[in-house]
């Protein structure tokens, strides 16, 4: 007599329901840690951004003998969020080098004197007038700082997850 052997529909059932328990919550490990990732990358992309336009307004200063400037928002509103302007300025006329806008998602802060910073100047020796504080770059879980001394150098701090939503502010 011939014995099959086999499964039964319950059986293969419960192995499918573990399967797909292990899938879900396997897949959504995965997707939080690319997030994380990605906010890491777009963070110290963003941060590129305005560290480059620093050292470009810098030099644009020191190369053309006049003043350079960047600033928060695209109306120079202080709205640092919302990206920068670099732009000269000669004889009481402004020429537009550069505009870029940051991602959405991104915070950007300015914690420094003066306390309401619209605007960095630097000037023709290179100098920026006293000006220092930090610009405070946040997305995600993520923080960065860009840290502005007060002759026109700057540094970046290293990448950091923040303890709260309130260390953005």
């Amino acid at each position: 007599m011939n014995q099959q052997w086999g499964f039964t529909l319950f059986e293969l059932l419960c192995v499918m329901a573990i399967f797909s328990l292990l899938a879900h919550f396997g897949m959504s490990n995965i997707l939080f840690l690319n997030q994380q990732q990605q906010d890491q990358q777009n963070l110290k992309a963003q941060v590129a951004r305005l560290a480059s336009a620093l050292t470009r307004a810098r030099e644009l200063a020191v190369v053309s003998g006049h003043s350079s400037f960047v600033c928060g928002g695209m109306a120079c509103s202080g709205e640092w969020s919302r990206g920068f302007r670099l732009y000269q300025t000669h004889n009481n006329t402004d020429y537009d080098v550069l505009n870029e806008v940051f991602i959405e998602a991104l915070s950007l802060h300015w914690r420094g004197f003066p306390a309401q910073k619209k605007q960095i100047e630097y000037q023709a020796n290179g100098l920026s007038g006293y000006q220092n504080g930090t610009f405070v770059f946040c997305l995600g879980k993520w923080q960065m700082d860009v840290v502005l001394n007060q002759s026109g150098r700057f540094y970046l701090s290293h990448l950091k997850s923040r303890r709260s939503e309130g260390d953005c502010l």
